[in-house]
């Protein structure tokens, strides 16, 4: 029988020690290695470990997308595809879109079945108008006033013929003449230039 020895120090050892008692290391033997775990990808849409991660699905490729992102990091499919994707189509034929919008700004929009744009539209006309009239019954009377008048009042005028023939444009297919963060930062000049005009005909008013 061969001696049995460290294989550390080489020194002779007992075939029922545990350790070496010369250098003291480790006679076990070592266990076998354990194999090596396949990190999986999940599938789209599978809640992920840890809790599920909020995400929306992207309409074109399927893929899920952290609500953070405006776009699919796949496909590049804007967030707003899988909003208007819900949207009804038309459901009006373009001349009875016309005539609707003609009672009220945004109502042709909404028959044709953009909601959202009819509430964008009907609510800048309403601001635009709404504030005109204002201004007119209060009494005031001076050249800034008036410029801010016939500004409001041709521009909810634009609003009306324009989305008349927009809600026309999308019941036959079309797409809208102005996007929506347009017409957004459209409406914030606007008010902007409507306060401005009204600062300077508080001064000259004050002035006098």
């Amino acid at each position: 029988m061969d001696d049995l020895r460290c294989p550390n120090c080489g020194a002779l050892v007992s075939a029922d020690a545990g350790w070496c008692g010369q250098c003291f290391t480790s006679l076990r033997p070592a266990p076998d290695p354990e194999p090596a775990s396949v990190l999986s990808r999940p599938a789209p849409g599978a809640p992920r470990e840890g809790g599920a991660v909020a995400s929306w699905p992207c309409p074109t490729c399927g893929s899920q997308n952290p609500l953070e992102l405006d776009a699919c990091s796949v496909c590049g499919t804007s967030f707003a595809a899988l909003l208007r994707q819900d949207e009804p189509g038309p459901t009006v034929s373009p001349r009875d879109a016309f005539l609707w919008s003609l009672t009220f700004p945004g109502v042709g929009h909404a028959k044709a079945g953009r909601g959202a744009d009819g509430i964008a539209r009907g609510t800048l006309f309403v601001l635009t108008f709404g504030l005109a009239l204002v201004i007119v019954l209060s009494g005031v009377s001076s050249a800034p006033i008036f410029g801010v008048v016939a500004l409001l009042l041709v521009s909810a005028l634009t609003i009306y013929l324009g989305s008349a023939a927009e809600a026309y444009r999308l019941a036959d297919g079309g797409s809208p003449f102005v996007s929506a963060r347009t017409l957004l930062w459209a409406t914030v000049a606007l008010i902007m230039v409507s306060v401005s005009l009204l600062a300077m005909s508080v001064v000259t008013v004050n002035s006098r």
